[in-house]
């Protein structure tokens, strides 16, 4: 990987992304966990400032369109966690897994077409080389708020920098 750092605030204004603000814990956990240069992010939604924007079963409920949508929307809130767990964006390296879980339909088995709308959104700020990432999609039965996805997070992170 590139040696220089690379501008997330950047890509992410190029985009037209403005992070919103981390969703706080809405149980006993932390929503970021720094340790020995990996940054561990819990669980995130694909919700905004009004709740869970995509839910229900995908496949039966709600389509595999609008759950790539949530995928996009997760991955946003995720990136804003890490925002406020790293404290900026400046230390963040790369996504290194990206673990995509989705409330399927008994029929569904295109979880893999539902995690790339996130994956794609990585690509679309990052590039191909920088913005590949190890990856799991995986159907379940019910996630929290009836949210059709949930994406976890492994990132690498600098170091802080010194005085």
């Amino acid at each position: 990987m590139d040696k220089v750092p690379f501008h997330w605030q950047a890509a992410l204004d190029a985009a037209g992304i403005v992070l919103p603000a981390a969703a706080p814990p809405a149980a006993a956990y932390t929503p970021v966990v720094v340790h020995q240069g990996l940054a561990f992010v819990s669980g995130q939604l694909p919700r905004d400032e009004t709740g869970v924007r995509t839910v229900g079963l995908v496949g039966v409920e709600t389509t595999l369109a609008a759950a790539q949508e949530g995928a996009r929307l997760a991955l946003v809130r995720g990136l804003a966690a890490l925002r406020d767990g790293l404290g900026g964006l400046d230390r963040l390296d790369r996504i290194l897994k990206m673990t995509v879980f989705v409330q399927s339909g008994p029929d569904f088995v295109d979880q893999s077409a539902v995690a790339d709308g996130a994956s794609t959104l990585l690509f679309e700020l990052l590039g191909l080389e920088r913005g590949r990432h190890a990856r799991s999609a995986v159907g379940v039965a019910k996630l929290p708020r009836n949210a059709a996805v949930e994406i976890e997070l492994i990132a690498s992170v600098r170091p802080v920098a010194g005085p």
